[in-house]
């Protein structure tokens, strides 16, 4: 092996000088650890993206919007085995799944399957990073990673940054819509594109880890209606200590009795330096639907008093983050019930790290609009670029210059 390397050594920097030590660094890599055993485990050797859980050492199951991996593999070529529920399998809505080499989005596929392979090609051999997101969103199915493989052999996690977000939120931070310019379509997952949502801009912004809990039509006291009739069921606070939540969809010749409401999310699994809050557009459906006055004004005092609740069971989960409540982009009629609720809230607690932030709304007439009357890209781009330097002003975090959001 060590002629080997002589012999290649003399015919790089012969032929090509320039990129001899980076290619001889890399093939001495590889062949270094072919010549070792090792046991690999894909639990050992990915660095997870959001509220990703692992069954066992190999079998990563993942289901909000942006949830993921990422892993770093000396070679050229690499294999990746994603097994689909079936809803993530459906003709109307499958699992959208972002393909990333080395930053660069590569491609975008869809779940048809119960098992789909994955397959990256790079045109040179040496160090790279791949990237693999579910940009649609968890109520409509989930995915279980079950297998790498790389032509050396070897890969490893990509290091933890040194900021990190949690985005929670409902249909705007899950991207509904994105991808449709016609307001009066409805819903499905080949339109919906969480990586053209506000929420992964700004971390992109920020090189921050992050991690989405989002639920189209979910609130803090009611999902969306229009019949006056609270709808309990759908809320974000419901399922925060969750991995996730999905319709009652199963894999193939699944070994594991559970689902994903079934298991508790380890907080300290991801420990965010901030805490983003947008709930509030679908409890005003609610509350707007209430005929009686009186009504309506008990249902405020409710969200108040409940966005009051979710905030000291964040600022239990995560004592030490930064908390942005925020409102706005489709609608803001009740940021004036998250301010009594924040002001209430510090005045009992004394918490000093937490503030607010109302966001425009979104303007249809310059951006245009995405199915549901839902923002479009470039509304999207305004949210985050505001958000930004909202966080910026409060909390003196430095945004990259180099990041651009307008992608």
């Amino acid at each position: 092996m060590y002629k080997c390397r002589d012999e290649t050594k003399k015919y790089l920097k012969s032929y090509h000088p320039e990129k001899s030590n980076e290619i001889i660094k890399s093939c001495i890599e590889i062949l270094s650890y072919k010549g070792q055993s090792h046991k690999y485990t894909i639990k050992s050797n990915i660095k997870p993206i959001g509220r990703a859980y692992f069954l066992d050492d190999n079998t990563l199951w993942f289901s909000l919007t942006n949830t993921g991996f990422e892993y770093i593999f000396w070679g050229k070529s690499t294999n990746i085995t994603i097994a689909a529920d079936t809803g993530s399998k459906s003709v109307d809505n499958p699992a959208k799944v972002m393909i990333y080499k080395d930053g660069v989005l590569y491609d975008k596929i869809y779940t048809k399957k119960d098992i789909n392979k994955i397959n990256i090609n790079f045109d040179e051999s040496g160090k790279h990073v791949v990237r693999i997101l579910k940009a649609s969103e968890s109520i409509y199915g989930s995915l279980r990673l079950q297998e790498i493989q790389t032509d050396s052999g070897k890969f490893e996690p990509i290091p933890e940054s040194s900021k990190k977000i949690e985005f929670i939120g409902d249909s705007i931070v899950c991207g509904y819509g994105i991808d449709s310019i016609n307001p009066g379509s409805t819903f499905t997952t080949k339109t919906e594109d969480g990586t053209k949502a506000y929420a992964y801009k700004v971390a992109q912004n920020f090189n921050a880890d992050f991690s989405m809990v989002s639920y189209s039509g979910y609130g803090i006291i009611s999902g969306y209606t229009n019949n006056g009739i609270r709808n309990i069921n759908d809320t974000v606070p419901m399922y925060y200590d969750k991995v996730g939540y999905t319709k009652n969809f199963v894999f193939k010749d699944d070994n594991y009795n559970m689902t994903l409401k079934d298991v508790q999310w380890d907080a300290n699994e991801f420990i965010p330096d901030l805490v983003t809050i947008n709930l509030g557009t679908n409890d005003i459906s609610y509350i707007k639907s209430i005929s009686d006055e009186n009504l309506q004004k008990e249902a405020k005092e409710l969200f108040i008093s409940e966005y009051i609740n979710f905030i000291k069971k964040i600022r239990s989960t995560h004592p030490k983050a930064e908390i942005l409540c925020t409102l706005g982009i489709m609608g803001n009629e009740l940021f004036s019930e998250i301010i009594n609720a924040v002001e209430s809230y510090v005045s009992e607690t004394n918490d000093k790290k937490i503030k607010t932030f109302e966001f425009n709304i979104q303007n249809v007439k310059k951006n245009g609009i995405g199915a549901s009357y839902h923002p479009s890209a470039l509304s999207h781009i305004e949210a985050a670029n505001e958000l930004i330097n909202a966080i910026e002003k409060y909390f003196n975090w430095i945004p990259n210059s180099n990041v651009a959001t307008n992608k």
